[in-house]
Formats: C-alpha cells, sequence, structure tokens
C-alpha cells in the first residue's frame, strides 16, 4: 500500500495545479483575512468582534510587521464554528473573536474563538536533553530527571 501511496502522490506532484492562497497576507487587513477563512473555508456567513479584539486589532493595523502575518484560528475542535454545540460543518453561523495575540515563534496572529484554554508551549530547550543514562554503574541509572 505505501508504494502504491508513494506513487500517486508523485503523480499529484506531476500535475498541474490551479492552487492560490486564500488572502495576501501582506496585503489584506487582519478582518479581511478572518472574513475570508470565516466564509469562504468554514462555511460562516459573519464575523464580529469583541470590544477588547477590535482593540487589539486597531494597534495591529498600525503595524506593518503585525498586519503582514497570516492569520491561525484558535477554536473548538468539535465545529467548523466557535461553538462547540453546533458539530461538524454548519453553515451560515457568525463566528466571534474574542481576542487576538501575536505568536511571534510561529509567525502567526492568532485569533481566539469561543472559550479555548491554552496550554503552554514548549521551551525552546525541551527538558528531555537534560536526561541521560550512566553507564558507570550496573545496572546503568537515568540521571537528569529531577
Amino acid at each position: 500500500g505505501a508504494v502504491d501511496l508513494g506513487k500517486a502522490v508523485m503523480a499529484a506532484c506531476k500535475a498541474g495545479s490551479d492552487f492560490k492562497l486564500l488572502y495576501d497576507a501582506k496585503k489584506d487587513s487582519i478582518k479581511t483575512k478572518i472574513s475570508k477563512i470565516v466564509t469562504e473555508v468554514y462555511g460562516g456567513s459573519a464575523v464580529t468582534y469583541s470590544e477588547k479584539a477590535e482593540k487589539v486589532i486597531e494597534r495591529y493595523e498600525k503595524d506593518p510587521a503585525i498586519r503582514s502575518l497570516p492569520i491561525c484560528m484558535s477554536k473548538t475542535q468539535y465545529s467548523l464554528s466557535d461553538d462547540p454545540k453546533k458539530l461538524g460543518a454548519p453553515k451560515g453561523f457568525t463566528i466571534n473573536v474574542k481576542d487576538i495575540y501575536v505568536s511571534a515563534g510561529a509567525g502567526f496572529l492568532v485569533a481566539s474563538l469561543g472559550d479555548i484554554t491554552f496550554i503552554p508551549g514548549l521551551p525552546i530547550k525541551p527538558a528531555y536533553y537534560k536526561i541521560d543514562l550512566d553507564f558507570s554503574s550496573n545496572p546503568p541509572k537515568v540521571v537528569g530527571l529531577s
């Protein structure tokens, strides 16, 4: 199966494509980028913004380096909407952007939709780099766990 899959992928790569980006990250406004994602990808009909999000977007629009970042939508995994009760791929809904922030390391503006619990990211150097085996004893000891 893997060989057939590989051949199919190679054939697809050789075939032509009319792919185009959904938005121009450098030219489109932050709200235009979000609106295109909601209406053209998710199947929504409109976007609303909290007062907090409006203020942040106004500030970000003034900085060309931030304004030109692509958008990452942080939302429920249960629905293309921001409502986890609207399971699957509903149509014609309105999404509310509660907040928006810069994820500089990833190079995105993250639009936060609905009630999202964020987990911390990994540090630059994960802790597993400190874990090792000490072969000077028999049996070897695991070191670096504390």
